[in-house]
């Protein structure tokens, strides 16, 4: 079973199965706390998909996010890759 805290694009979860299958285990599914990639599916790469909360946040591109153009919150990546 592959458990994530937050859900957006699947990637970390899909690498982590990828692992796991290439070593020669098997994935029986995924589970998230938070589920914020804008699916209300229950799969994710056709494992089974269990969360905790679905959210689903407003999405803008750099032009039209009013925030931005506000100068009050600068746009970023969502996710930890690359943090440091």
């Amino acid at each position: 079973l592959v458990v994530e805290d937050v859900i957006t694009t699947g990637g970390s979860v899909k690498e982590t199965a990828s692992v796991i299958k290439e070593t020669g285990g098997q994935v029986v599914g995924i589970a998230a706390l938070v589920n914020r990639s804008g699916t209300s599916r229950n799969k994710l790469f056709g494992l089974k998909l269990k969360t905790l909360v679905k959210i689903t946040p407003p999405l803008y591109q750099a032009a039209d996010c009013p925030l931005c153009r506000a100068g009050k919150i600068p746009l970023v990546k969502p996710g930890s890759r690359g943090l440091k």
